[in-house]
């Protein structure tokens, strides 16, 4: 059997990483940025300003809107009803009382111009230490975050409530 290459594979499953930010964006609307991990704690993700959405064809149907706050913007709402999914989001998000800033890319999820924590350390061999472990950290979160999508998207039963209450949340900012 030939082995597939790298490219074969981020083609080949590239779609879950827009119904993660699109599921990451429906779910940071509804539950107001709190995301319950399996394991107790709580991780919040907001959507900043920048957000790009993709149809079936990104040449032909791709919108790279700007606005305050993308989860109650009409524009990117129409785009989700036209069954675009988000393809590249800037976020913040918070764990453990750190606040991290970043921009996500869907096909191979990751992750773009991030602005760590404050770091402690003074020297610069510590910080250095540090700025590594807190990419590290962030890393790890998104990581979280994907698995715990992964786990509902393969769960019939639980995709199909997820999708039905995405799709009322999409009505429902339709009608207001």
């Amino acid at each position: 059997m030939p082995e597939i290459s790298l490219s074969d594979k981020i083609r080949r499953t590239e779609f879950l990483g827009r119904e993660f930010l699109t599921w990451m964006m429906f779910r940071s609307a509804r539950d107001e940025g709190v995301f319950r991990m399996n394991e107790g704690d709580v991780i919040e993700v907001m959507f900043e300003k920048a957000l790009t959405l993709e149809g079936e064809n990104p040449a032909r149907e791709m919108s790279s809107i700007k606005v305050d706050d993308p989860t109650d913007s009409e524009e990117v709402l129409l785009s989700l009803r036209l069954n675009k999914k988000v393809s590249r989001a800037r976020i913040t998000v918070i764990a453990d009382s750190r606040e991290y800033h970043l921009l996500l890319d869907a096909p191979t999820l990751s992750l773009r111009g991030v602005k760590l924590p404050d770091l402690v350390a003074i020297d610069p061999i510590e910080a250095l230490a540090e700025q590594s472990s807190t990419l590290t950290d962030i890393e790890d979160i998104i990581h979280r975050l994907f698995i715990q999508f992964v786990r509902m998207r393969l769960d019939t039963a639980a995709w199909a409530e997820e999708t039905g209450a995405d799709s009322k949340w999409l009505s429902a900012s339709k009608a207001t």
